[in-house]
């Protein structure tokens, strides 16, 4: 016999004995180890998902690195070229440089979190370096940049020859 009250499902079983004794159905939930099981699955695959935010700052910096020497090769490239003087302007307190070519000037802001390190070691207020047709720098010097995690990334110019390098040491003059 089965009796529905406000309450539940209710349903009235006869024992082998012969005892009648009263059953509530099942409403059909979750246990709480069930629910805890899953919570502590989804934490676990969140935080092996989502990357820390000193990888992220890392990522920024090489990047943002990678991307200052792409530039200054590039402007090197475009003096030999050309023939004529190209040069990079660093802004140091806006965190931005300037790549001047022949017809050409753009400015680049360094990725959020990515900032110079003082000033560069180029001359000139505000500093800059430029090739000459021959691919050679006006000097050499190094460019600091750091994350506010305190890591940081060289970019090195070598003097005379005008090749560019990352480093994550300062040069060995230093």
């Amino acid at each position: 016999m089965r009796v529905n009250f406000s309450g539940g499902n209710w349903t009235f079983q006869k024992r082998k004995s012969g005892e009648l004794y009263v059953k509530k159905g099942v409403c059909g939930g979750f246990t709480l180890i069930e629910l805890v099981a899953v919570l502590a699955l989804i934490a676990i695959l969140t935080a092996a998902a989502l990357p820390s935010t000193g990888a992220i700052s890392r990522w920024k910096l090489e990047t943002a690195s990678r991307s200052l020497a792409g530039d200054l090769r590039m402007v090197r490239q475009e003096a030999i070229t050309s023939g004529k003087v190209c040069r990079i302007v660093f802004f140091v307190y806006t965190n931005s440089y300037q790549i001047r070519t022949v017809g050409e000037n753009s400015m680049v802001r360094l990725p959020e979190g990515v900032y110079f390190e003082g000033s560069t070691t180029f001359g000139g207020v505000p500093p800059y370096v430029h090739f000459n047709m021959f691919g050679r720098p006006s000097g050499g010097g190094t460019v600091i940049l750091k994350t506010g995690d305190g890591e940081k990334s060289y970019v090195i110019v070598t003097p005379v020859t005008g090749r560019v390098r990352i480093s994550k040491d300062p040069p060995d003059h230093w």
